[in-house]
């Protein structure tokens, strides 16, 4: 994917990122309801690692090693924040989208429950991208340094971590901040969740973001082609 490339697709993302961000000022005023707010904050978490991914490839090229394994850490703390808005699909779970009316499936036409599907849908495809365009940044400053293999390697890695760091998120409502607010609670937690169930939905997570990850390179390959 060249320069040019990525310079388009966040144009887009940005776009994306104003665009529902309108959508839920929009509900507010509307509904007022202020139940999908927390939707702007998502998205702006999903940012940054990308932004920090962007800084780490030009203060490799400038060889600023302090500076480089400051964004090194912060890119690997807050990256799981980009996959985690996928979770945010299941506040969805809360509308009927169909109605069963005899034998027959009617679907729901109430607009509000529409709406409010494009608008965390444009939010959970938004802060994909994001995750992807920064893991990929990543991988290939990897891969250039270590080789194909320990590139690779490094994918699987970081998307099974990911799959436990979704899994703190969401069912224990942990948070990245908290490695700086209260690094002594959050060591103690994360080793006291790892058991049987996190480890099988940070599988079942981390083979998604990693599957997903290679169809996204699959997608890039062919339009450089």
């Amino acid at each position: 994917m060249e320069d040019r490339d990525i310079k388009s697709i966040l144009n887009v993302l940005v776009l994306l990122s104003i665009i529902g961000s309108l959508m839920v000022i929009a509900r507010v005023l509307t509904l007022k309801s202020i139940r999908y707010v927390f939707l702007i904050w998502n998205i702006f978490l999903a940012w940054l690692p990308l932004v920090f991914s962007v800084l780490l490839l030009k203060n490799i090229k400038k060889k600023r090693p302090v500076i480089i394994f400051l964004l090194s850490f912060l890119w690997l703390i807050f990256y799981p924040n980009a996959p985690y808005i996928v979770t945010d699909i299941i506040h969805l779970s809360r509308y009927k989208f169909y109605l069963a009316v005899s034998y027959e499936l009617n679907f729901n036409k109430n607009i509000k429950i529409w709406y409010d599907f494009i608008l965390i849908m444009i939010f959970v495809f938004t802060g994909y991208i994001l995750g992807f365009l920064s893991l990929n940044i990543n991988h290939k400053i990897v891969k250039e340094r270590l080789g194909s293999t320990l590139g690779w390697l490094f994918i699987v890695i970081i998307s099974f971590l990911s799959g436990f760091a979704i899994y703190l998120g969401r069912f224990l409502r942990l948070n990245s901040w908290e490695i700086i607010s209260n690094p002594r609670m959050l060591i103690i937690t994360v080793l006291n969740s790892i058991h049987m169930e996190s480890l099988i939905f940070s599988a079942m997570f981390g083979f998604f973001i990693f599957i997903t990850y290679i169809l996204f390179c699959s997608l890039s390959c062919i339009k450089s082609r």
